[in-house]
Order: C-alpha cells, then structure tokens, then sequence
C-alpha cells in the first residue's frame, strides 16, 4: 500500500529519509496483494474512473494525490500522483501500471514510478513477459534472475485485485508483490468489519482492512466503498504511536 512518514522529532537528515509518500497507497493497500484460494471468473470488467484524495497528518492537509484508471487497447491503465509539502520538504511523484485481468487475476505488463523534490530524483521500471516468463527491471530493461512466481503483482496493479477479491467474497488475502527494484515482497490483509465514514468526498459506508503479520508498533488500515467498486477511500498509517499519515477521498468521478 506506500507510504510517507513524517516524525517532529527526528534528526534533519534522518526526516528526509523518512519523508515519502508511495504511490502504491494503499495499502494504498502502499503498502495491500494474491487472494488465497480466490473465486474467480471467466470476464471480468473494471470500472473506469478518476479520484483525488487529501493527505493528512495530525489533522491538516499537506497535499493532495489522484488515481485513475482507464481501459487501453491491450487492457487497463492504472494511474496514481502526488504532490506532497511539509516544512522544507517537497515529494511530488507518479505511477503507472500496465495489465490485463485474465480469469479474475491480474496480470500486470509494465510498471513506472517517478519521483522529485527534496533528495534525489528516482525512476524506477518493471516489465513482466507472461509469455516467455522474463522479468526485466530499471530504465535498461535490464533482465532479473529470478525464479517466475505466476502470483506476481506491481506495487500499484495490486489494489484492483484486492477489489475484485473482496468482490468474490474473500475476506483474507496473501499477496505476492514486486517492488521497484524486482524484489518479491509477501503481505497479509484481512476484512476487519464494516463501517461508516464521514470523509472529504462525503458520508460513506465501507470495509475495513487490516493489514496483518506486521510489528506490533506498526498499523496500517484500510477502507474501501462498495457502493464505489470498492475503491480505496481511505488509508491511515502509525508508527510507535504516532500518526504518519491519513489519506481521504475527496472527489470521485466514474468514467462514462
């Protein structure tokens, strides 16, 4: 799911280090991913749209981010941006992933995240060929020994599969995800219940979802609109108590 942190107290150079927001959210699921046992279908269709969200921390608002996602010849295009401030420090960035769905898996194609602002620049790229089961990181394409896991996922095309797994019913989830460099990472959810927001965009019911397996001084929650496809509406994340962020659906548009 992805996320940015934000400590008053820690040392100047160590807060750089700290300050990110990923892109992936949530979670933004930045850091939720491969339904364990998942029910399946033979089409499936996502809907199109467009979001923005709030990015807050202790209560105020320190910047905003988009998601979108549309349908392109060879699939979908899921699309997320950010434009982060806090004191001195700026983190704007941008996301794509490139998939088709195939038997209500994802199947993500290729992945690119830019970042700028304080600290260096980053771009970092992923291309995955299911046909001759390569894998191929960084601007050169350069090609990544390591064994082929069908359950792959990009750290962003991971979040439509966690919408069309809470759509066939499941309420736990065990996803294997790949992260910028082309590392596999493993992360654990699970449906925590239902509950009413009252967010930027509006009232809303949603799902809560938590993520499991982590330490006990870290928390980072979900939640997501069924009346909206179950779209991400909020993401909230701490740290040995401390809040580092909390991001808020504020508009919300489906393509027509």
């Amino acid at each position: 799911m992805a996320f940015y942190y934000l400590t008053m107290d820690m040392p100047m150079t160590r807060m750089m280090n700290k300050w990110r927001l990923s892109a992936s959210f949530f979670l933004l699921f930045s850091s939720l991913l491969f339904a364990e046992e998942p029910t399946t279908t033979a089409s499936v269709q996502l809907s199109a749209f467009e979001a923005s969200y709030n990015v807050l921390r202790s209560g105020k608002k320190h910047g905003e981010a988009k998601r979108y996602l549309k349908t392109t010849e060879q699939g979908y295009e899921l699309g997320y941006s950010s434009d982060i401030s806090w004191l001195i420090f700026e983190d704007k960035r941008s996301e794509q992933s490139f998939f088709t769905v195939k038997e209500g898996r994802i199947q993500p194609s290729r992945y690119v995240m830019q970042r700028t602002g304080s600290g260096p620049n980053r771009y970092y790229e992923l291309n995955l060929n299911w046909d001759s089961k390569e894998l191929r990181v960084e601007k050169s394409k350069k090609l990544k020994a390591v064994q082929w896991n069908e359950q792959w996922l990009d750290p962003l095309s991971y979040h439509n599969q966690l919408a069309l797994d809470l759509k066939a019913g499941n309420t736990e989830f065990v996803y294997q995800v790949l992260n910028r460099h082309g590392d596999e990472r493993k992360y654990s959810y699970k449906v925590a219940g239902e509950e009413w927001l009252s967010l930027p965009y509006g009232k809303v019911k949603t799902i809560r979802i938590e993520r499991t397996g982590t330490s006990a001084d870290k928390q980072v929650l979900a939640w997501v609109a069924p009346e909206l496809d179950y779209l991400l509406v909020r993401l909230w994340q701490a740290e040995d108590n401390v809040e580092q962020f909390d991001i808020q659906l504020a508009t919300f548009k489906a393509a027509e």
